[in-house]
Formats: C-alpha cells, structure tokens, sequence
C-alpha cells in the first residue's frame, strides 16, 4: 500500500513537472515552481536551488525560508562547502543526521532548524546545471529515502526545463540577431541601389562624350592630326572618369562611410562563424560540392568590435570565394587564434593552388575588368577585403606547398570596445525608455571625450542626417542648457516658455518637451532629450517624475561602465538582461496611463518626497512584467485556473524582479515588485508579509492595480463599474488592502476622476 502511495505520488509530480515546462520559458519562474514542488512534496520549510552563474558559480535563483541577505551574497564555487562538493561529485545526498554523518559531521548547525536536509544535483547528461537543497521539515522528522528519490527525480526533470527555458533564451537571441542581420541588409541593399542610380547618372556625361568624339573621328572631314588628338585626349580622359566610377562602384567601404551602415557591437568571431557555417546556403554550397567545413575554435577567444552583419557577409564571401579553387571532397580548415592586438582566423584549403597569375589581383577590383578569363572570380574576395578594411584588419592570401592560405586580423582596441559598449547600452536604454513613456522622437546626447561637445549618441524618429551634424557646446540650446545646469528641464510649450520662445518644429507633434541630465560619477555626461509622445499629449509632472527615475538608472549603468566594473561576462549579462526588459516591456499590455496617473496622486496625497514618487512611478511601469514570462495559455485562459496554473502565476513577482536583477541598483525596487501582491492580513504571495513589513509602494499598488484590473474586461470576466471597484476596494481595507491607503485612493478617486 505504501509503495502504491509512493507511485501516485512519483506520478502526481511528474505530471506537475510536465505541465510546467510548457507553462513558461522563463528561468526565474521555473526555478521557483519547482523550488515549491520539492517543498510541497517533501514538507519541508527551506529550500534553494543554485544555479551555476557564467562566471562557472553558484548562485542562488529561487530559495523559501532563508535570510534575505544571505540569498543576495551567496556564491559558492564548485567543490565549496557541502552544495559545492555535490555539485563536484555530481551525486545526491541524503543527510539525517548532520552532526553524527560521517560525510558532512558538523556540530550545532546553525543553518538548519532540523538536522536533516537532501542535497541533490541538476544535471543534464552529466553536465551540471546547478544543485537542488532542501531542509528543516515541518514535522521536525529526518528526510527519507522515498523523498530522496522524488528530489532526484525532481531534479532531473527540472534539468531538462531549465535546458529547454536556456534553448529558448539563445533561440529568441538568434531571433534579434537575425532581425539584426536582416535590417542591415535591407539598408545596405537599399543604400547600393542608390549608389548605383547615382553612378548611373554620372556615367551618362563620359559616354556621350566617348559616343560624341567616336563620332567625329569617323567623319571624314576631321582630317589634322591636332584635332584627332584633341579627339583621343577626350576619349582618354572620359575613359579614366568611367575607371573611377567603376572603382567606386565595387568600392563598398565608401558606401559604408556615406550610409554610416556600421552598428558597431561587442562580439565573438567563433560565434560568428559558427553562425555562417551553418547558414543554409554555405550548407547546400558545401553539399554540393560534396566538401566539408571543419572549425577548430580556440576556446577563450577576446572579443571584438565589428558590425556583425558585414563580418557575417565577410566570412559568407570567404568561404564561397574559396570554393571556385576547390574540388570534390576537399576541406576547408577555419581555425581561430589570438595576438595581444588581435583576434586571428584562418581559412586552409589542403593540396589546392591559386593560379600565380591571379594571386597578386585577388582583391583588386579592376583586375576583373582587365585581366582576361577572370571576370568576377575575385569579387567575394574584393567583397571580403573592403569589410576587413573598414574594421582597419588585414587579409592575405598565400599559395603554399600543402594547399592555399587566408589570413586574416581583426584587432582588439580598448577604446572601440569602449565606445560600442556605450553605443550599446544608449540604443537599449533609449528603446527602453521609449517603450516605457509611449515616445515617438527621443535622443541620447553624450559629452565628446576630446571637444567636450554633445553629440547624438542613439536616437529615435530622427533623420540620419540630423543624428550625424548635432553637436551642441555645454550652455547651447536647451540641452546645452541642461548639461551646464545639471537639472532637469521641463517645458510644457516652447513658443510660450520665456527661456525658450521658439517656433515649434513641424516635426514635433506637441509645443512640450523634457530634457534631463545624464550624471555619472557627479559630472554630466550627457543630456536625455524626449520630444513627441505616441498620444499627442503634452509632458507633464508626472512624466518627468517618470523620466528622472529611468535617468538615474542609465547615468548609475554609465558610471558603472566608466569605472570599469561591467567586463566581459558581466557588460553580456548586464545588456541581455536589458534586451529581455526591452522584450518584456514591449510585449506587457495592461494599460498603464491610468495606473501611473492614479499612483501619482495617491502619492502625492501621503506628501512623499520626489525620489519616492519617481520610484512608485518606475515601479508602476515595471511591477507586472513578470507575467510576459508565463505562457498565454495560462494568461488568457477563460475558465478557472488549475492549483497548478495558479502557483504558476504567483511565481511572476519572481521573474519580475529577475529581469532587473543585474540591472537595479537599489533593492527597495527589487522589493516593491516582489511584494506587490502580499496583502495587508498576511495571507498574499510571495512570502506572506503583513501590515507595515510590506513596502509602502507595494501596498500602494496593491490597491491601484485591483482596481484598474476589476474596471477592465478580462479573458474570464467582464468588466464591473467604477463605483462596484471603489465599494470592493473600501470593503477589503484591514484584510487585502492597507486601510489607509483605501482612504487616500477614495479620496484621490472623487478629487481626481480619471
């Protein structure tokens, strides 16, 4: 009877397990779900589970009945502690006795309430994912064997969700980098369009003149020597101008300069190349030919600063290039290296030659005009050599005696790395900023290290040419004017405002604007402009309430960047915790307007200073993005919600706080999302807080978001009238809602109808 119990029980969590997996792909709510699995089934009190971080640690990703701070400092290398050594080992184990067990004998344990606790390892085919601990049971007795196993079992099937929510992620990576990849295209297809109706223009002038001289020299009339030459000398000289034209023509660096095309990025050639090998058409080129690619990567390669769509193209044109010397069954060898100044890669095509007659043309343009029986054999070369270029690399190509070589270095500069970090985390904080304000037409101006001049460093709804020629001195215009003031400037019509009095431009669809200070380190470093919103309306307080909030975050991201605390491993984290922010937030559409104008007012009514309102304002933005992490099903889903899909929607808070994890500098935000559904009599989620513990800001969107929730239409559920809410609302305080806060919001509500 015991072993059918145990059965049913193995099967019940195996189906929760299942149906987890396909709830969401987000880590943090996974990580949580199944951290409340393990306790539930083993009626346990403590738990964490440790994921190993990119720096090859430990860190804690979802725990239940630790001390808080003990959770934010935890980090733990492999082999460290007792976590440490199972993960080494990669075997679970089962302790019912800490001080009396042998493997682990440790006296007065501090740590745990009881002296028995399972620690079991995440693997996935025995590469470890991190390490599943669980203690302290209710009942104070000893864990079993029976709840090791469903730990075990646990464990691994929380390896393969966690494996499918990493694929997920690096799928929904490539899916970026692609569109990436895909604008760039497009824009360089569409800027050589236009070089070549420019071309096309300019070619029309020598050709008529070559037709016209050709002419008259026909023309039996023209008889002197002197006016033949004159004739010839046209013919010459039209002839060079058609030279050139060709030249520029082929020469796509000049195209890349005047389209300003580089979108500069921190990346890894082996990912590149990766990427390139096994696009479909290298694939179906290689098939063909029945050859083969073998890729020997080294395995800690630096970085570089490139445009990844030219550098994609550069290897696509490589490889395709080196097939026209290649034949049946031959390998192409790539292998990838490093100097102290540069990333190194190298094409070898084994027992094959380059024609010696070719070999010194290979990257020549007019070559291919000129030299007989090689019309268009180099141009993936020439193609490839303009990118190497203008990413001031080298290439080479050598005939040996065991086949042909290409070489080629891209070097690593200090200052590009830092100038396409910067780049980077402008045009994702400004995305973000735009998402988050419902803006049309902003800009993120940057102080010039050498003039001290702002310039356009990303921008939204402006013209190239615009973002290009901006450059303003400190005390010009209204942004200079905020860089010198270090203070905010809102102002609500330009042709009105005695600082400003200006005619407004057409390109703006309101006379209102807001301008803030970008300060790192206590100097301004740049000025965040926002002109139009999506709406129409004007820029308010509340905006800039708003706007300051978001500011302090991007000058906090700068100043770390700038005193070198984000390298390597941690700019990547940092940046692709913004993109998942950026995605989160373009993805949320709960409507937020009226939330935003109702925490405002309720915020105003307690008289909170202006940081705590700018914080409740930014919170408002962010509190429920966790809920894009669970899957639509669950979120739409018309009939009542399962226990399960129920404790899948109370882990959002969880992946809320993940997406600012990295990027918060302040854990009182951090608590403010997690909170924000703990109610006032201690009955909420996530660890039941009660009254005063649960942040004042929680507490405040506790009620506004019940509120906008009960007035809006769900998928299960039309909406009630606004007098219903309030009375629902009023009737809550002291149980779900702080009853001053009820107060204020009744207040608020009949004072300010919105």
């Amino acid at each position: 009877m015991a072993n059918e119990n145990i059965l049913k029980t193995k099967i019940s969590l195996l189906k929760e397990v299942a149906e987890t997996i396909v709830s969401t792909h987000n880590i943090d709510s996974i990580s949580n779900l199944i951290m409340d699995l393990a306790l539930n089934y083993t009626r346990a009190k403590t738990g964490s589970i440790l994921l190993l971080d990119d720096k090859g640690e430990l860190a804690v990703k979802a725990a239940r009945g630790m001390d808080k701070t003990l959770i934010t400092a935890l980090r733990l290398k492999i082999g460290e502690n007792i976590c440490g050594k199972v993960a080494l080992e990669k075997k679970p184990l089962l302790v019912k006795d800490i001080e009396c067990d042998q493997r682990v004998q440790r006296k007065g344990a501090d740590k745990y309430e009881t002296k028995s606790f399972i620690c079991c390892p995440i693997l996935m085919q025995d590469a470890l994912l991190g390490v599943l601990n669980i203690s302290d049971k209710i009942d104070a007795s000893p864990f079993t064997e029976d709840e090791l196993d469903l730990i075990t079992i646990l464990a691994n099937q929380a390896a393969i969700t966690l494996e499918n929510a990493h694929l997920m992620s690096e799928l929904r990576s490539k899916t970026i980098e692609l569109e990436e990849i895909n604008k760039g295209l497009i824009d360089a297809d569409m800027l050589k369009t236009e070089l070549m109706a420019r071309i096309s223009h300019e070619l029309r002038t020598p050709l008529n003149s070559i037709k016209g001289a050709i002419y008259y020299l026909k023309d039996k009339k023209i008889s002197s020597i002197a006016e033949q030459a004159e004739f010839y000398e046209i013919i010459s000289n039209e002839t060079n101008k058609l030279a050139f034209f060709l030249e520029g023509l082929m020469d796509f660096s000049r195209v890349e300069k005047e389209g300003n095309l580089l979108k500069k990025k921190i990346m890894n050639i082996n990912d590149i190349l990766k990427d390139v090998v096994n696009t479909k058409s290298i694939k179906n080129l290689i098939a063909d030919m029945k050859a083969s690619v073998l890729q020997i990567s080294h395995k800690h390669l630096s970085d570089i600063i490139g445009d990844r769509t030219r550098i994609f193209q550069m290897f696509m044109n490589l490889i395709e290039g080196s097939t026209k010397y290649m034949s049946a069954g031959d390998l192409i060898e790539i292998k990838t290296s490093e100097t102290e100044s540069a990333v190194e890669v190298e094409f070898f095509i084994k027992n094959r030659q380059i024609p010696e007659n070719e070999l010194p043309f290979m990257f020549d343009s007019l070559a291919m005009w000129s030299l007989p029986n090689t019309p268009y054999k180099n141009l993936k070369f020439y193609l490839a050599k303009k990118a190497v270029e203008i990413h001031k690399g080298t290439i080479s190509i050598q005939n040996t005696p065991e086949g042909f070589f290409i070489k080629l270095a891209m070097p690593k500069s200090l200052k590009e790395r830092r100038d396409a970090e910067i780049n980077e985390l402008s045009d994702i904080f400004l995305s973000f900023t735009a998402e988050s304000m419902g803006l049309t037409q902003c800009s993120l101006m940057l102080t010039d290290e050498l003039t001290g001049e702002l310039t356009i460093r990303s921008a939204r709804g402006l013209d190239e040419d615009i973002i290009r020629g901006t450059r303003l001195k400190l005390g010009e215009k209204i942004a200079g004017w905020v860089a010198i003031e270090k203070k905010p400037l809102l102002i609500k019509n330009v042709e009105k405002d005695p600082r400003i009095r200006k005619k407004n431009s057409p390109q703006y669809n309101t006379k209102s604007l807001l301008s803030l200070p970008v300060i790192a380190n206590d100097e301004v470093i740049g000025v965040l402009n926002l002109n139009n919103k999506e709406n129409g309306k004007q820029f308010d307080t509340k905006d800039l309430y708003l706007a300051t909030a978001i500011t302090k975050r991007v000058s906090h991201m700068f100043e770390k960047l700038h005193k070198g605390d984000l390298k390597g491993k941690d700019f990547k984290i940092v940046t692709g915790e913004m993109e998942s922010l950026l995605h989160a937030t373009r993805k949320y559409q709960k409507q937020s307007e009226k939330l935003m104008a109702l925490v405002f007012q309720v915020m105003k009514h307690f008289k909170c200073s202006d940081e705590e309102i700018g914080m409740a304002l930014y919170a408002s933005a962010l509190y429920d993005l966790g809920l894009t992490q669970i899957n639509d099903s669950i979120l739409k889903k018309r009939s009542k919600l399962s226990a399960l899909e129920q404790r899948i929607i109370k882990t959002h808070p969880f992946s809320g706080v993940g997406l600012i994890d990295n990027i918060e500098f302040t854990d009182t935000m951090k608590k403010i999302i997690l909170h924000h559904h703990e109610r006032y009599d201690g009955s909420g989620y996530p660890d039941g807080l009660k009254g005063n513990n649960i942040p004042f800001i929680s507490r405040v969107l506790g009620v506004i978001d019940t509120y906008m929730a009960m007035i809006t239409d769900q998928y299960y559920r039309k909406a009630i009238s606004k007098d219903d809410a309030i009375k629902y609302i009023t009737s809550e305080a002291g149980s779900q809602f702080d009853p001053k806060i009820t107060g204020a919001f009744g207040e608020v509500i009949t004072n300010y109808p919105i």
